[in-house]
């Protein structure tokens, strides 16, 4: 099936989809067919902060419009952050949304643990991802460390690359998380990659993107 990318938000994770995804074709040997289009960063991070949901949707809608006219068979928001008009948007798309909620939640069923810590963007933590798997008993950062987390989350996002200051501040959140019970960490972001990849951590990382990607890459291979 032919892959519709909504690319932008950020580029790092545009960069990162489009590479897995190839290594995924290459490996089980099946042609990857995959359009990308780039959402605009700063009206994207305006609409989100104000909470403009209609007009984020639209230009979600109007982006897969041209998608749908390459020949793509579904369109693939890859932004935790930008499905915060999810719903909006699969009301206005003219192609099948393929969201990061979908596969983290079957991932999540699967699951063992009961209390898990949560970082990436404000929205996110405060509703629990859109107010996700109420059956998870959800650990977020407070105090100075919540707003800490946001801004670190929306700086690397933005510049596509983490510094020792922004890494500092999210490892540090998450391991606070689990001093205080969590089982497991979830990348609430799909850009927390940049910070996580590399890291050998005493405790589990839930990355969103990676479940996100092999959902992407079984689609793309039918």
């Amino acid at each position: 099936m032919h892959v519709g990318l909504i690319g932008g938000i950020g580029p790092a994770v545009t960069f990162l989809y489009y590479q897995r995804l190839f290594e995924i074709a290459l490996a089980k040997k099946f042609p990857l067919e995959l359009t990308v289009v780039n959402c605009d960063m700063p009206q994207f991070l305006n609409n989100f902060s104000q909470d403009k949901k209609e007009n984020q949707a639209s230009i979600f809608a109007e982006l897969t419009n041209r998608l749908q006219k390459a020949g793509a068979d579904f369109v693939v928001l890859p932004s935790i952050g930008g499905s915060f008009c999810l719903n909006e948007f699969m009301k206005k798309s003219p192609l099948p949304v393929q969201d990061v909620m979908t596969p983290l939640s079957v991932y999540m069923d699967k699951y063992k643990g009961k209390t898990i810590g949560l970082i990436g963007t404000n929205k996110a933590m405060n509703t629990k991802i859109y107010n996700f798997k109420d059956e998870i008993d959800w650990l977020i950062p407070d105090g100075e460390q919540f707003n800490n987390v946001h801004n670190s989350y929306v700086t690397l996002a933005t510049e596509g690359k983490a510094d020792k200051k922004n890494t500092e501040i999210l490892i540090s959140a998450s391991r606070t998380l689990i001093d205080k019970g969590a089982e497991a960490i979830v990348l609430g972001g799909t850009d927390l990659f940049l910070v996580f990849e590399n890291q050998e951590l005493p405790f589990d990382i839930i990355d969103c993107a990676d479940i996100h990607i092999r959902h992407i890459a079984n689609l793309a291979a039918k």
